[in-house]
Order: structure tokens, then sequence, then C-alpha cells
């Protein structure tokens, strides 16, 4: 298992492909999150304590589940983006 994170190990088209799968997921849901949390927060502010009864609590911890999520797919981007650059460099020496 601790050789999976191991990213020396795999091709760089394959690591190439991840990493522009990760950039393409975090873009698109920083963009559904930002409509999805003001939709959330107007909807709270309009209804107060009942829009919380009435799922806002429950969309907010999805948003915040969603944020962790982009979090993650943009340091799985670096990880893979500072393992290719590596190898880019030691072809030049």
């Amino acid at each position: 298992m601790k050789d999976l994170f191991r990213l020396s190990r795999y091709h760089w088209l394959f690591l190439f492909l991840v990493m522009a799968f990760c950039a393409f997921a975090t873009a698109f849901l920083s963009f559904q999150l930002i409509n999805i949390a003001m939709a959330n927060l107007e909807f709270i502010a309009t209804h107060g304590l009942m829009g919380i009864i009435d799922g806002g609590l429950l969309q907010f911890l999805s948003i915040l589940a969603k944020g962790i999520l982009i979090v993650i797919l943009y340091f799985c981007f670096k990880g893979m983006e500072a393992e290719l650059l590596q190898r880019w460099r030691r072809i030049g020496r």
C-alpha cells in the first residue's frame, strides 16, 4: 500500500492524465460550490432557524465535505505536478 503513493513508479503519461483530471474536478467543483454556497446562505438568511431545520444545516455540511474534497484534489494535482517537474529537470542533466 505504501508503494501505491510513490509517484516515481508511474509512467509520466498516467501522471499527466490524473493531474488533468484533478485540475478539471477542482475547477468544476469549485464553481459548483460557489453557486450552492450562495444559494444556501440566501435560503438561511431568508428563512432563519426554520431554514436550518428544513435542511440548511445538512446542505452546509455537504458544502463543507465538497470543500475538503476540493483541497484533496488540489493537493493531488500539486503532488503530480512536482513529480513531473522533477522528472523534466532530470532529463536536462
